[in-house]
């Protein structure tokens, strides 16, 4: 055959040839067109056929994967580096796909020089992350478990043992810096995802529980020494020859050769202050404050693109006030959140992120706004001099038409609400508003006592004689004796005594009808004073009470009164009712701000 022949019948046999070899019959539908896809970066001397092996499990279906990549001429010539985009399928290797990025986060796609990480990239092992400053990751494995990596942190995939074919176990390593892991089981039939952290010497395995999902954070400082925290699931962290187990809520140091320490409890997630769930903030560097979390050493503030704080915006670390202002957040819809680190160095659970709006670019501002406003004091109350008396029920509101929200300041400490109820004793009350962005406005404070103690009522028995000085011969010596006890005091309003001086009281053992009908029309009876006091006679009967008893008879009255050492008395009234054979006469004393005190005495007729 001659030369010319030989090559025209091998340009009629080409398209045969390359059919042959397998392009794509395009009436065959791809059995992977519908599924998520991740792009795969080349490395020297892979193949496509190799590329689909590794992910699809076998190299017979490498026309899915140039199904994926029609701008490939070539199959078997791939150039390193090249990206490719495959199935993001479950591979025979350990796999994972980038799924957030945030600010400086480089990949290095073993043994390809770092580069700038994308969204969708696929690591598999012996690939690694590296953030910067402010920076994190997230990717997901095709099993479903998740990994955080943190800011300034290097974290490489690694194989697990020797045989992981079919096996959900994976390794990671973190070279530097911090990880957070999440795993749980897909479904029932799945085996539960295990993960192997190394940190150095230190080597921890983690795994979801039968109470849910494994949740661990784990980081390594740069002398070689390790921490980890195990939030759910069970772990295990070997060391220095030593193993021990660490549940969920409890977490391990481990020094640079080891053995890792027993492990202790992590301290609860802060309550976070403010600014409150789905607030909206007009700048960029709001105050984020918390309640402190007793023995914490310091705290971490992060700020994110999404709750799980995949991608990181803004970090704080080693704060020990209860208040962090950042630089400058970006405007948009951002979650917050604060952990407490132990003395220990130990992370605690995460506050649960809660959302907040950014809404301009421009600093707040740094100094105090102007307030307009007063605190207004509300409820029973009695000024006496530079004193004001008030009730434990008393109420404090801000009267202003300054649109904020003013919070307390009780005894000169920021409080997020008014007490229900005062404790007795002297109280400063004042407000601040705030305006989300540092500026605060402070109202004068005003000053109160508390007059928790309702009056004193006392009594006495005994003969005309012997209680003729609390008897006034006139209304006037009356008003100055019941008004002399407090500058500018009340006389008794009403009457304050009968004809004579004294009260009888109704008793049916009284001697005579109009004695009776004397006594009915004089009670109840109320004395308005701040000095009150009354006199009652009830000839032949006994009179008992708390244990105290007495006898009045022709000669023999009851001296009652009141008195209050606080916001002064207002009134003392008396009733009477009948029960049995005996007669109860009811004692009520009400102060000027609200206290009330009562007291009965049982009387009988005298002898029965």
């Amino acid at each position: 055959m001659n030369r010319r022949l030989s090559a025209l019948l091998a340009l009629l046999l080409a398209p045969a040839v390359l059919q042959a070899q397998g392009r794509p019959a395009p009436a065959r539908a791809s059995v992977f067109a519908s599924e998520p896809t991740s792009w795969h970066t080349v490395r020297p001397g892979e193949t496509l056929r190799g590329i689909t092996a590794r992910f699809l499990g076998s190299s017979d279906l490498w026309q899915e994967i140039h199904r994926l990549n029609p701008g490939i001429a070539d199959p078997d010539r791939i150039a390193p580096g090249q990206r490719i985009r495959v199935p993001a399928e479950k591979s025979s290797i350990p796999a994972a796909r980038l799924e957030r990025l945030s600010r400086q986060v480089e990949e290095q796609p073993s043994p390809i020089p770092w580069q700038n990480a994308q969204v969708g990239d696929m690591l598999v092992e012996r690939d690694a992350v590296r953030t910067r400053q402010k920076s994190s990751a997230e990717m997901q494995f095709l099993d479903g478990a998740r990994l955080t990596v943190t800011e300034d942190s290097l974290v490489f995939l690694q194989r697990s043992g020797k045989t992981l074919t079919g096996s959900t176990k994976k390794s990671i390593e973190i070279v530097q810096g911090a990880a957070e892991l999440n795993a749980q089981v897909l479904s029932a039939s799945a085996p539960p995802p295990e993960v192997e952290i190394v940190l150095g010497n230190t080597r921890a395995t983690s795994r979801p529980d039968a109470k849910g999902p494994a949740r661990t954070r784990a980081r390594r400082a740069e002398e070689g020494s390790a921490k980890l925290m195990a939030y759910g699931g069970e772990s295990e962290v070997e060391a220095g020859g030593a193993k021990v187990r660490v549940q969920r809520g409890m977490g391990t140091s481990v020094a640079t050769q080891g053995p890792p320490s027993p492990p202790e409890p992590l301290l609860p997630a802060p309550v976070l202050a403010g600014p409150e769930p789905d607030a909206e903030r007009a700048c960029a560097d709001p105050p984020l404050a918390w309640q402190a979390v007793p023995q914490a050493a310091s705290y971490i503030v992060e700020v994110c693109r999404d709750p799980g704080c995949g991608a990181l915006v803004d970090r704080r670390v080693g704060e020990t006030a209860t208040e962090w202002r950042p630089a400058a957040l970006p405007v948009g819809e951002l979650y917050w959140r604060v952990t407490a680190r132990s003395r220990s160095g130990l992370d605690g659970y995460p506050s649960e992120a809660i959302r907040l709006a950014i809404t301009s670019d421009q600093a707040g501002p740094r100094e105090a706004l102007a307030a307009e406003g007063s605190l207004q004091v509300g409820g029973p109350q009695l000024r006496v001099g530079d004193r004001l008396y008030v009730s434990p029920a008393a109420t404090v509101s801000v009267a202003s038409d300054q649109p904020a929200r003013w919070l307390p300041m009780i005894g000169g400490k920021q409080e997020s609400a008014w007490p229900a109820t005062w404790s007795a004793g002297e109280h400063t009350a004042g407000a601040v508003a705030e305006d989300g962005c540092g500026g605060r406005a402070a109202i004068a404070p005003v000053s109160f006592i508390v007059d928790a103690v309702p009056p004193a009522i006392r009594w006495e028995v005994g003969d005309r004689s012997s209680l003729s000085d609390r008897l006034a011969p006139d209304d006037e010596q009356d008003r100055r004796r019941l008004g002399g006890r407090r500058s500018g005091g009340r006389a008794a309003r009403g009457a304050w005594k009968s004809r004579d001086g004294i009260w009888r009281l109704p008793l049916p053992w009284a001697r005579s009808d109009k004695e009776k009908e004397q006594a009915a029309d004089e009670l109840p009876l109320t004395i308005r004073s701040d000095h009150p006091q009354a006199f009652f006679a009830a000839p032949s009967t006994s009179l008992s009470t708390n244990g105290k008893e007495a006898a009045l008879g022709q000669n023999r009255i009851l001296w009652i009164d009141a008195e209050d050492a606080g916001a002064g008395v207002d009134r003392l009234t008396f009733r009477t009712r009948a029960d049995g054979d005996r007669v109860v006469l009811e004692i009520e004393a009400q102060d000027l701000v609200g206290n009330v005190s009562r007291q009965e005495i049982v009387l009988r007729k005298a002898g029965s």
